[in-house]
């Protein structure tokens, strides 16, 4: 008998790269192991490059104006969903500077899934810990 695995990224890829959930789960497990969080949390991801994310931008947070990261909290009782995370991959692109496209979305990925965990940026003492998070994080994923 095959037992599927259980899923801890649903995936929406809208863009032409390949990317696939892969690309984020030991990342995710890694900061939820770190964060303990429930082993079945789980997190909805999206790539787009069209543009769309102006519209939520501007829809959800009043700015309207592109940007390269959205990430919206849930807060479903008895539901281990951690929240939504959508990503312009064009605007990654953009500024990846030396990094590869799939290094700069993970970045990417890592920031918004803090931001559904409860941290910010907004106050100096948040940025520290959130940046903080962010290295201890990302370089535990290039060292496995």
């Amino acid at each position: 008998m095959n037992i599927p695995k259980f899923r801890s990224i649903y995936l929406n890829n809208k863009t032409a790269n390949n990317l696939g959930a892969e690309a984020f789960e030991e990342l995710f497990l890694l900061v939820i192991s770190g964060e303990s969080r429930p082993p079945d949390s789980f997190i909805n991801l999206e790539l787009t490059e069209d543009g769309s994310i102006q519209q939520l931008n501007k829809k959800y947070l009043g700015r309207d104006e592109v940007t390269d990261v959205l990430s919206f909290t849930a807060d479903i009782p008895g539901v281990n969903l951690i929240g939504d995370i959508i990503i312009d991959t064009k605007v990654a692109d953009r500024q990846k500077e030396d990094r590869s496209l799939k290094e700069e979305v993970q970045i990417l990925f890592l920031h918004g899934l803090l931001h559904c965990l409860g941290y910010d940026h907004l106050a100096a003492s948040d940025k520290k810990i959130m940046n903080a998070k962010e290295k201890k994080y990302f370089k535990l994923l290039i060292r496995e």
